[in-house]
């Protein structure tokens, strides 16, 4: 065991910055790339990692001294800056956990579906980071592997359940046959809107309300005043440039702040398109390995919580919901996040309520501002944790910044998280959790007919995200 720990600290010794094209060069290879494509995607993610650090730099730089005035003059304990998941999705690649989450995540898959535990294989091998973010937690907090790798587990499962349990709905709704969504956020939203639906149920005297009308949101998208107001860029610059001058700050600074809050939400989604760039070769190769050792099996294959966006219904409660997310950021106590990246994909909040509730407005909209007043809660308690990722080098901020978070962890972070600090009980009920997620989901499939077929095994996710 003792051998096992030093291999595995051997490799975090090398800093994220070496430790990603070794590990990402080593997985290429077990599941079938060239050498040459795995090396390549290891740097290439390196690449983006970097560039990521860049952009914080310039962020705190400007925006550290307005959130340690917000916090100390105006009594706002909004001492957290949401950088999005594109730093963070990076924090959890860069991670000891990160660099192994791949193959074990694969492994574990085809476990499941040889156990006849789930019927979706995950190629989504980009939102990985969602399970290694979980497990990087819990391994800061208790510097304990073996307890990171089962809440890792825990995120990863209950994933794949939700998943399992949507397709359905996912394929009807949208329109795509054969996929899931066991993406780590997306799925973690469906719990609260599954019970938000059974409370509109018992008091819902229409309960078929139809969707947000198509033609009427794509108007209202191409609105110049509506294009504006809600592209990240121009996001950054008002709520940057507004809380500047809100903290006291004169108009060129101000807006000097702004444009690096603009900066922001323009590089991060690039650097982040880098490490994808990165992990394409490898996402090919996992498809191809994981297809060919299940050929002729019927299963669901899991997508990108993209594919959902271009609902009518998700388009129109994300945009509402940017203006709420930023008044619960104000009044609701216990939050300690400054919402900023998060703001501009307020969709992805939605997109899985959309499905659950059918495209109903409404319901599509409380499902929303709960799940919204739970992620702004969440992302405040993991805020040291993030903070502390980036002062121990996953990423780079300044000496003596407030901190930062990302509207990007969720219930199935939280709970795996809370269980692994609890001794002796937490692992015990972790690894129940494991079992009993997985046997629950195995006796429900036996009973479900007319499953998926294979029939979009080729599908790509990118053709179907303006469906």
């Amino acid at each position: 065991m003792e051998y096992i720990i030093s291999i595995f600290q051997g490799i975090s010794d090398l800093g994220s910055t070496l430790m990603l094209p070794v590990m990402f060069t080593i997985i290429g290879l077990i599941i079938g790339c060239k050498f040459s494509k795995a090396l390549k995607a290891g740097i290439t993610v390196s690449i983006g990692l970097i560039g990521i650090n860049l952009v914080m730099n310039l962020v705190y730089n400007n925006m550290e001294p307005v959130a340690d005035i917000l916090v100390s003059n105006f009594g706002l304990n909004l001492k957290y800056l949401d950088v999005g998941w594109a730093a963070v999705s990076a924090v959890a690649f860069s991670t000891l956990v990160g660099a192994f989450i791949i193959p074990y995540i694969l492994a574990l898959n085809i476990i499941l579906i040889t156990l006849k535990a789930t019927r979706t294989i995950n190629i989504d091998i980009w939102n990985y980071w969602h399970y290694a973010l979980t497990g990087s937690f819990i391994h800061m907090a208790t510097g304990n592997l073996i307890l990171a790798f089962l809440g890792a587990t825990v995120h990863f499962v209950a994933s794949l359940v939700v998943a399992d349990r949507t397709a359905k709905q996912v394929q009807e709704v949208m329109g795509i046959p054969g996929i899931s969504i066991p993406q780590g956020y997306a799925a973690a939203t469906v719990p609260h809107s599954v019970l938000v639906g059974k409370v509109f149920d018992l008091f819902s005297k229409n309960k078929d309300v139809t969707t947000a009308d198509a033609e009427k949101v794509n108007r209202f998208k191409e609105n110049e005043w509506v294009k504006t107001v809600t592209d990240p860029i121009y996001i950054g610059l008002i709520i940057g440039t507004a809380i500047a001058l809100i903290v006291g700050y004169d108009l060129k600074s101000a807006l000097t702040v702004g444009i690096s809050m603009s900066a922001l939400m323009y590089l991060l989604p690039r650097m982040a398109k880098v490490l994808m760039e990165g992990l394409l070769p490898i996402s090919n190769a996992a498809k191809a390995f994981m297809t060919k050792r299940f050929k002729g099996q019927e299963f669901y294959i899991g997508m990108d919580s993209a594919v959902l966006l271009g609902h009518p219904t998700t388009i129109t409660v994300g945009l509402v919901l940017m203006p709420i997310a930023l008044l619960l950021a104000i009044i609701l106590p216990g939050n300690a996040i400054i919402p900023l990246a998060g703001i501009s994909s307020m969709q992805w909040d939605v997109a899985m309520a959309t499905v659950i509730h059918k495209g109903k407005f409404w319901r599509t909209l409380v499902s929303g501002i709960i799940g919204t007043a739970m992620v702004l809660l969440i992302s405040s308690y993991f805020g040291p944790y993030i903070t502390q990722f980036a002062l121990s080098g996953a990423i780079s901020i300044p000496e003596g910044a407030t901190g930062i978070s990302a509207m990007t962890v969720n219930l199935f972070t939280f709970i795996p998280h809370i269980l692994a600090n609890i001794h002796i009980i937490g692992p015990v009920v972790l690894v129940a959790l494991i079992l009993g997620l997985a046997l629950w989901n195995r006796a429900w499939l036996k009973k479900q007919t007319n499953l998926s077929t294979t029939e979009f095994i080729d599908a790509d996710a990118s053709s179907y995200t303006e469906k």
